[in-house]
């Protein structure tokens, strides 16, 4: 909020959008504009890159966040993924010392 504001409202890139000049103005909206940009992907035209363009230093702001947020969502999908794989693992332990066991008791008699 603090980096960003000042520069759209300075750039003069926005003038004719009002929407963009408040885009960055408290918190919340700085919220809302980093989730189109980065999760839903709505205004990378339309903000980040003209703001980009004209300030260089501002690609550390919002690649940066889609760079944390893509890692970590990517981050629970693998969790999920190996915890569900590791789920089944141990099903199929159960499974094979029941078989085994069975088998042993089987031979036996």
């Amino acid at each position: 909020v603090e980096v960003v504001h000042p520069i759209i409202n300075e750039s003069g890139l926005f003038d004719d959008c009002v929407q963009c000049q408040t885009a960055a103005g408290s918190v919340m909206n700085a919220n809302l504009l980093l989730f189109k940009t980065v999760i839903a992907g709505d205004s990378w035209g339309l903000i980040a890159v003209p703001v980009i363009q004209a300030y260089p230093a501002t690609a550390f702001i919002f690649i940066g966040s889609q760079v944390t947020l893509v890692f970590g969502v990517l981050n629970l999908i693998v969790a999920v993924v190996v915890d569900t794989f590791a789920e089944a693992r141990q099903r199929d332990i159960l499974n094979l010392a029941e078989e085994l066991e069975y088998d042993f008791e089987k031979d036996r008699k």
